[in-house]
């Protein structure tokens, strides 16, 4: 699943379009396919994304198997 895929999931999950997460976001809508179509998607331009949808990154150890 894509980046692109997982944001659109949790927008619908609030009954948001990607686009209204991204105006909420403060990102052009346009500019944001364009950022997911080249794959250049800042980490930075990600976070203001989840702070729309509520969501944050965590980190944690990878299991070893």
């Amino acid at each position: 699943m894509s980046i692109k895929e997982i944001i659109k999931q949790f927008a619908s999950e609030r009954g948001l379009t990607l686009k209204e997460v991204s105006q909420k976001a403060g990102l052009s809508y346009n500019g944001l396919h364009n950022k997911f179509h080249r794959g250049s998607l800042t980490v930075n331009d990600f976070i203001k994304l989840l702070d729309v949808l509520q969501k944050e990154i965590t980190f944690r150890d990878k299991k070893r198997h």
